[in-house]
């Protein structure tokens, strides 16, 4: 009778979330959280089932047109595009360009999925290049989000990328090879070197977080350069470019596209972007001379009416 009591006592019980002191349960889901959630569940289920019902209609399609004698392909086939990237040499004229994705912590849910998406675009912009650059991406943080959100993606291990787990792009090459995108800097990218690595800051913030990207590469002290937009374009609103845009613009760059037509092919209509009329202050009339060097002030103070011209109304007339 003993014995029987001391295994009772002995006994493990189990251990959960409702019986587990200095816990609270979870929540239930709300009915459109569940919603959501079902509907998340049965769309990644039925993916591979997608992937292949698109499969097939691409090549009923294909058999369609070689039937009737039309073209198959409008654009190069998808091996030859790979032949492309994996042509590029060593020592060939191409850019490199690395994407830092050393922003997990930062970014919420929504955010790193918009970030993985515009690697994804990345990626087939530089497939689709007539002049592919060397794509890195680093910065990953091994089973973090945005590790987490590359494995959604079937096949992504198979892109001609180059990926840097848990290293960042100062340990690509030396620092003085090195530069990065940012729209804070003062020194203005003129032209493309292929013996430089151009980094683009992969943070989808919102602008949250404005000067953070311009702030790490300085206290990392790493040479820092912005694209020459406002030298060539007139916009209506922010000069600040997706992850995405700004690899377009220097892929179209590399492939001797002039910078006026690379940023206006590549600028959203949204932002009202236009050409920089040539001549333009030649054509309007000098109706004040404004001098600012201290020497200029100091003969202002004397010989203001020299300085100083206003017109008057037959001028203007």
């Amino acid at each position: 009778m003993d014995m029987d009591a001391e295994d009772q006592k002995l006994e493990p019980t189990s251990v959960s979330l409702s019986n587990c002191p200095g816990t609270t349960p979870a929540k239930p889901l709300s009915k459109n959280q569940a919603k959501k959630a079902k509907k998340l569940a049965e769309y990644t289920e039925q993916r591979k089932l997608r992937r292949a019902k698109e499969r097939e209609r691409k090549k009923q399609k294909r058999q369609l047109a070689k039937e009737q004698g039309l073209p198959i392909r409008v654009g190069p086939s998808r091996k030859e595009l790979k032949r492309r990237q994996t042509s590029v040499a060593p020592n060939a004229p191409a850019i490199t360009v690395a994407i830092d994705l050393d922003y997990d912590e930062l970014m919420q849910e929504r955010d790193i999925a918009k970030c993985v998406k515009q690697c994804l675009r990345i990626y087939t912009i530089n497939r689709r290049s007539a002049q592919p650059c060397r794509l890195h991406f680093t910065g990953i943080k091994r089973n973090g989000h945005i590790h987490e959100s590359f494995k959604k993606n079937d096949g992504w291990e198979n892109w001609n990328v180059s990926y840097h787990f848990d290293s960042d792009h100062t340990q690509l090459c030396d620092k003085a090879q090195l530069v990065y995108l940012t729209c804070e800097s003062s020194t203005v990218l003129d032209k493309l070197r292929p013996d430089l690595t151009y980094v683009i800051g992969g943070l989808v913030d919102h602008n949250h977080f404005k000067g953070l990207c311009h702030k790490r590469a300085t206290d990392a002290g790493l040479a820092t350069a912005r694209l020459p937009l406002s030298e060539h374009v007139d916009m209506k609103t922010r000069s600040v470019l997706s992850t995405y845009h700004v690899f377009e613009l220097l892929t179209r760059v590399a492939s001797d596209q002039p910078w006026t037509d690379a940023i206006l092919a590549t600028i959203p209509l949204r932002k009202g972007a236009k050409a920089k009329a040539v001549g333009k202050e030649t054509e309007e009339p000098e109706a004040t001379t404004i001098t600012t060097s201290c020497e200029a002030i100091a003969k202002t103070e004397e010989t203001a009416d020299t300085l100083l011209t206003i017109p008057n109304d037959d001028d203007l007339s």
